[in-house]
């Protein structure tokens, strides 16, 4: 069964599988959510990976 939570819940100590550890989830609409460990590394990862590129300005008149 489903744990729910109040609108107010901002986060529960929850075992996670990918980190194989008790971790910290996000509740989304009264309901755990994922794990915030596991997206604040995809999130580095992600940094990482996409690099922007430099914007050039054009000359208006070349």
């Amino acid at each position: 069964m489903t744990e729910h939570f109040t609108r107010n819940t901002i986060s529960a100590t929850f075992y996670c599988n990918k980190c194989g550890k008790p971790t910290p989830h996000r509740i989304d609409d009264r309901r755990k959510g994922p794990c915030l460990e596991c997206i604040a590394r995809l999130e580095r990862q992600h940094g990482e990976l996409v690099k922007p590129e430099v914007e050039r300005q054009w000359s208006l008149f070349a």
